[in-house]
């Protein structure tokens, strides 16, 4: 699988680009807060938070763990825990599990993404 021959890799989120909204960065970042550290998601916060401060758009794995984390979160105060609500935040969207983190971040941080992850990418 790889992100170009997948049709089905970002769900329903293909092709499609998404203003964000502070409150809804917020929400998603007080969310992460709640599980251990892990570096990768705290970039793509960053990320989000990039996006909005110039205005910009969001797109791809962006908005993949954008809308996936949003929904995760909702999910989680509906009192689902985490091992119920992931799996339905990534199949409320069609995405694929691998689409949640940009490339860069995977590039970033190797060691918490292995050879799945790079394949899905197309990452050598």
């Amino acid at each position: 699988m790889s992100v170009n021959s997948d049709g089905i890799f970002f769900g329903i989120l293909t092709n499609q680009e998404y203003d964000i909204e502070h409150e809804k960065v917020e929400t998603v970042r007080k969310h992460i807060s709640k599980f251990d550290e892990f570096l990768p998601s705290q970039k793509m916060i960053d990320r989000l938070q990039k996006a909005l401060d110039l205005g910009q758009k969001i797109c791809d794995a962006d908005a993949s763990f954008y809308f996936h984390k949003l929904k995760e979160a909702e999910l989680m105060e509906k009192g689902y825990d985490w091992y119920t609500a992931h799996p339905r935040a990534i199949a409320h969207y069609g995405v694929s599990s691998y689409s949640l983190y940009h490339p860069e971040v995977i590039k970033a941080y190797p060691e918490d993404f292995n050879r799945n992850w790079r394949k899905a990418w197309g990452i050598n």
